[in-house]
């Protein structure tokens, strides 16, 4: 954000390419999710899908299944980013209580939440963006149009499914 900035001051960008990243509908729609992310978090519906989770776990591999089977499916319809941040301390709290070192399962969390975003348009911010850029060149040079058409939701499903059940499987 500060380069953004200091280059739209110093005129090596135009302010007009400085904020047209801000009008992307995909990166509007993170942020959206940033906000449902917190949402959860505030209700307190986060402590009860942790407990829920992992509530019934009691060896690192049985919280292993739960999370994948969970954290995998949930981030396929929510952004992967604000479901790492979520069950970030969920996690923390499960290993504190069964004296497991964190990392056992933090690294296999934001694994299985790449691998549930492959699945859907909204399931991580890249799939989001880059459907953003192909609406915006597709609207600058109508001959695009008919090759860079919006994706659907479930449009990478084909390739995202196959590729985050082979992923599960494999941790």
């Amino acid at each position: 954000m500060g380069a953004v900035v200091v280059f739209a001051l110093v005129g090596v960008i135009t302010p007009q390419d400085a904020f047209h990243g801000f009008s992307n509908t995909g990166m509007l729609t993170v942020g959206a999710l940033y906000v449902v992310a917190a949402g959860l978090r505030e209700t307190g519906t986060l402590s009860r899908i942790g407990s829920w989770v992992l509530g019934r776990a009691w060896t690192e591999r049985g919280a292993m299944v739960r999370m994948a089977l969970s954290v995998t499916g949930m981030s396929a319809f929510l952004n992967n980013t604000p479901i790492v941040s979520m069950f970030i301390p969920i996690v923390q709290e499960w290993c504190k209580r069964r004296q497991v070192s964190p990392s056992r399962l933090l690294l296999p969390l934001s694994y299985f939440c790449i691998l549930g975003g492959t699945c859907t348009l909204i399931g991580t911010s890249t799939n989001l963006v880059v459907n953003g850029l192909m609406i915006d060149a597709a609207a600058r040079d109508p001959g695009l149009s008919e090759t860079l058409r919006p994706m659907r939701l479930f449009e990478l499903s084909y390739v995202g499914v196959p590729y985050a059940i082979i992923g599960v499987a494999y941790m």
